[in-house]
């Protein structure tokens, strides 16, 4: 990575009020051990320089931290949900195993993740993920319906207008059979 990445102090305000709605959001789901794994997780990844801004701009952490609270309240995702949101980037991205998420978090977070993995790789895989654990296409529609939202007014045209086709076509007609209507108006 060229540059060290930083939080601006308005992403810093966004990132802690958020972080406070989730626990509230998910309760008792989410215990102290979680949030202080995943703070050494992110804390790792951050003094590492393994974390950057994505071609749109996006601060990685916030965005995670946004859908997973798309997820929380307005799909109805919990813990499991919400810590495969935040730690998927390290397992794609290589810094972590789902060997080490599992031991970290359990099997629950691990098998999300493996369904987020797989999706990357092509659609087949994503409606086999699909039929082995419906949480893996709500975070992944939770993450398109953040996308668009963060996107709306940028400059980057290509870049928005693939995101917009990939949500037209794929990801708003399950959003839809799904009954999941006040996303599919977003996406």
């Amino acid at each position: 990575m060229d540059e060290k990445f930083t939080f601006t102090p308005e992403e810093r305000e966004q990132t802690l009020t958020i972080l406070e709605r989730l626990r509230t959001a998910v309760g008792n789901t989410f215990s102290a051990q979680d949030e202080k794994l995943i703070r050494e997780d992110i804390h790792h990844a951050f003094i590492n320089h393994q974390i950057s801004r994505d071609v749109f701009g996006l601060n990685p952490i916030l965005y995670a931290l946004q859908t997973a609270e798309i997820a929380v309240n307005e799909i109805g995702l919990r813990r499991d949900g919400v810590i495969a949101i935040l730690m998927q980037t390290s397992v794609v991205d290589g810094y972590q195993t789902l060997d080490d998420i599992e031991k970290k978090y359990g099997e629950g977070v691990a098998h999300i993740i493996r369904g987020l993995f797989i999706e990357s790789e092509n659609f087949r895989n994503l409606l086999v993920s699909f039929s082995e654990d419906m949480r893996v296409i709500l975070i992944m529609i939770a993450n398109r319906v953040n996308m668009m939202r963060q996107i709306r007014d940028t400059d980057q045209l290509e870049a928005k207008q693939r995101v917009s086709e990939e949500a037209s076509y794929l990801y708003a007609p399950l959003a839809h059979k799904l009954g999941l209507y006040k996303l599919k108006s977003e996406l």
